[in-house]
C-alpha cells in the first residue's frame, strides 16, 4: 500500500468514533474535502469491508457514501454490495448500504430482510433507468408495506420515472412467481405524474407491440398497452386529471403527424372514464394550444374535442362556450365542432 493511502486510512481511523474530539473532528474535515480517486476509493471499500474494529468499518464506508464513490466506480458496487448483505455490526451494516447511493448497488438491496437495510437503500436509489428496473423487479415481488409506500412515494422523482414506469410494464416478464401483477401496477399508476405516463403511453413503440411474449398470465404482449392503458384510465378517474396530462395530451396530439392513424384507440381508453370538470380541463388546453399551433395540428386537436364530445356527457356545451370566447377561432374548426352529436348523460 502506498503511503498516501496509509494517511488515508489513518485519517479513517482518527475520523471513527473512537478517536478523541479534535482529533476527529480535525480527521472528518480532511475526508470531506478529499478529491477520492478509483485508487484510493478501492482502498477504502478494502478497509469498509475488513477492518477489524467497526468503527473503523463505518467511518470508511461513510465516506465512501459522501463522496458517492459507488456511482462513479463500478468497480465497488459488487464488494460492497456483498459486504453489506453479510455485515453483523448494525451501524457498518447501514453505513456499508449508504456507500452504495446512486448506484445499482442501492437498489439490489431495496427487498432486504432487515428494514433498516432496506430503507436506507432506498434512500440511496439511483436515478437511472437500470437502478429503477432492480426496484420494479423488488416492488412486484413484493416489499414489506412501509418500503412498498416509500417507493410508491418517490415516484415523482426523478423527470424520467414515468417513461422508465412504463416501459417495465410494458416488456417485464412477470413470472408467476411474482403472482397477478395488475394490483401492483393500479398502484403504481396512481402516484405517476400523469403527464409524463401520457407523453410515454401516446409515443409510437412499434417494436413492443408487435411481440408476442406472455406478460399477465394468460395475456399476450401485444395486449400490454390495452391493459396498461385502461389501469391508467382507472386510476386517472380516481385521481382527476391533472393540468399536466391534459397539456400532454394536446401538446402531443397537436404535434405528431398523423397522430389519429394509431391514437385514437388509445385517446378513446383514455378519455372513456373521465367526468365532466376532467373534460373540461383537456378543453381548455386544447384550445389554448390551438391558439398557438398550424392549421393541421388544430384540426387534429378538433378531432381531438370531437372525441372528447362522443365520451363525456356535457363537454360539447363547454366547447361552444369556449370557442365562443374566442373570436379568431377558424371557421371550419368551428362548424366541425358544432356538428358534433351531442352526448345525454345516462
Amino acid at each position: 500500500m502506498i503511503s498516501g493511502q496509509e494517511e488515508l486510512l489513518e485519517l479513517i481511523q482518527n475520523a471513527s468514533e473512537s478517536a478523541e474530539g479534535l482529533v476527529r473532528t480535525d480527521a472528518v474535515r480532511r475526508l470531506k474535502r478529499l478529491s477520492l480517486g478509483q485508487v484510493d476509493a478501492i482502498a477504502l471499500a478494502e478497509f469498509a469491508r475488513k477492518a477489524e474494529d467497526p468503527a473503523w468499518r463505518t467511518t470508511a464506508a461513510q465516506v465512501l457514501g459522501f463522496h458517492r464513490a459507488a456511482s462513479r466506480f463500478n468497480a465497488l458496487v459488487d464488494p460492497l454490495t456483498a459486504a453489506a448483505v453479510g455485515e453483523r455490526d448494525p451501524e457498518a451494516r447501514r453505513a456499508l448500504v449508504f456507500s452504495l447511493q446512486g448506484s445499482t448497488g442501492a437498489a439490489r438491496l431495496i427487498d432486504h430482510v432487515s428494514s433498516d437495510v432496506a430503507g436506507e437503500a432506498l434512500m440511496g436509489l439511483p436515478e437511472t433507468g437500470d437502478g429503477w428496473e432492480y426496484a420494479m423487479d423488488a416492488y412486484f415481488s413484493g416489499l414489506t408495506p412501509d418500503i412498498e409506500v416509500q417507493l410508491i412515494e418517490i415516484l415523482h422523482r426523478p423527470p424520467e420515472a414515468a417513461g422508465w414506469i412504463f416501459s417495465y410494464l410494458m416488456t417485464a416478464d412477470f413470472p408467476e412467481s411474482m403472482g397477478d401483477p395488475t394490483d401492483r401496477a393500479f398502484r403504481l399508476l396512481t402516484r405517476v405524474d400523469q403527464g409524463d405516463f401520457v407523453r410515454a403511453l401516446l409515443a409510437d413503440d412499434d417494436s413492443v407491440t408487435r411481440t408476442s411474449q406472455a406478460i399477465w398470465p394468460g395475456l399476450a404482449r401485444r395486449e400490454r398497452r390495452r391493459v396498461v392503458t385502461e389501469l391508467f384510465t382507472e386510476a386517472v378517474a380516481e385521481a382527476g386529471v391533472s393540468t399536466g396530462f391534459a397539456e400532454a395530451l394536446a401538446e402531443t396530439v397537436s404535434s405528431t403527424r398523423d397522430f389519429w392513424d394509431g391514437g385514437i384507440r388509445t385517446v378513446r381508453l383514455l378519455l372513456s372514464a373521465l367526468s365532466s370538470i376532467d373534460a373540461e380541463r383537456i378543453i381548455v388546453a386544447a384550445v389554448d394550444r390551438m391558439k398557438t399551433v398550424g392549421s393541421a395540428a388544430q384540426q387534429r386537436l378538433t378531432e381531438l374535442l370531437i372525441q372528447l364530445g362522443h365520451a363525456v356527457s356535457g363537454s360539447q356545451h363547454f366547447v361552444r362556450q369556449v370557442l365562443d370566447e374566442w373570436p379568431d377561432a377558424p371557421r371550419d374548426l368551428q362548424t366541425r365542432l358544432r356538428r358534433t352529436p351531442r352526448v345525454t348523460g345516462s
